[in-house]
């Protein structure tokens, strides 16, 4: 008798009783595979699953699910207030979107009143941690936090709070006391921008006019997270072995992928600002320009105003040509 082989015929049956159905799944862009190859997307949703290069393995969502139940319950055990969390989580569907995600839950956040989203992830003890948070991870969360902003009202059991940020949690999954947290600025426009990328996915008869955006780059998601490389036509290298468009492309998804980009740099920046000005005053409540925080030196200092010297060639010295001294013309690409 192999133990190995009957524990995991065990979580298949497991992973059947408790599964999403498939049917559903593939009438929505999902949260969790929203910025994935669009390609791998559509080959997931529309393509017979027995053309797959090889069976999927499961054992890291598996690892990642038991992750989230520790993580959870010790939450509860901690008197944390948690909604949607381990057996009560929500399937949110967004119909005129075409948008769905299932969030690891909410967490209460005692100091502003209000409800985090959050998702829990388990790492690998290797990985290297200076890549997190992953971008893939930051776009989930944020598309759940703007699902649960925008469809508030279904949800009573929220009291009427807001939604105030979200939060990715990493465990590390040999050391289970190994947690770190990142706090992830709100993005609440960008399920809308997301829109376009939905309809590409789901509306798309062939998978041939979507560009291979997992072939890009350093090419990771095709060597290693797609089962899909054969019918797709691209090798585990990565490199391109049939014919369609090139990635980069298709102009449908590129606008897509670049309007979300701008939505997220967005909100972190005026994150990043707010959380500027915060500890601007609080340096100069203490009556410092120099303070170390968490191992960080945070520093407040003066800096001369530019000079434009345009201005000062205009009003000082009027008549002067200055067509002879203007740089080179640059390429400038609008996207609203």
């Amino acid at each position: 008798m192999n133990l190995g082989d009957a524990i995991r015929r065990g979580a298949d049956a497991a992973d059947a009783a408790d599964s999403f159905d498939p049917e559903i799944r593939a009438q929505y862009l999902n949260a969790s595979e929203a910025m994935s190859c669009i390609r791998k997307q559509w080959y997931e949703k529309h393509a017979d699953h027995a053309e797959k290069d090889e069976p999927e393995m499961w054992g890291y969502a598996r690892r990642g699910k038991h992750g989230e139940k520790y993580i959870v319950e010790n939450l509860r055990r901690a008197n944390v207030g948690t909604l949607f969390t381990g057996e009560d989580q929500v399937a949110i569907r967004d119909d005129d979107l075409r948008i769905s995600c299932t969030p690891d839950g909410l967490v209460w956040d005692d100091e502003r009143e209000g409800w985090l989203v959050c998702e829990f992830k388990t790492i690998d003890p290797r990985t290297n941690r200076s890549n997190l948070p992953r971008q893939e991870h930051v776009t989930q969360v944020q598309i759940a936090a703007a699902m649960f902003i925008k469809h508030a009202d279904e949800f009573p059991e929220m009291g009427g709070h807001p939604v105030v940020g979200c939060r990715l949690v990493y465990m590390d999954a040999s050391n289970y006391d190994d947690i770190v947290e990142h706090p992830v600025p709100l993005a609440p426009k960008l399920i809308d921008r997301l829109e376009g990328r939905a309809n590409r996915v789901l509306d798309s008869t062939s998978a041939s006019r979507l560009p291979r955006e997992g072939a890009t780059g350093t090419k990771v998601e095709c060597k290693q997270r797609c089962k899909w490389n054969r019918k797709c036509g691209v090798d585990g290298a990565g490199s391109s072995t049939a014919q369609g468009v090139a990635g980069g492309a298709d102009a449908g998804a590129q606008v897509s992928s670049y309007l979300v980009a701008k939505e997220q740099t967005a909100e972190a920046k005026a994150a990043q600002d707010a959380a500027g000005e915060r500890l601007k005053a609080i340096l100069k409540k203490n009556s410092v320009t120099t303070m170390e925080v968490d191992g960080h030196v945070v520093t407040l200092s003066q800096r001369a105003g530019s000079v434009s010297y345009a201005k000062v060639v205009k009003d000082h010295c009027p008549g002067v040509d200055l067509e002879p001294y203007r740089g080179n013309p640059a390429e400038v690409l609008t996207v609203k």
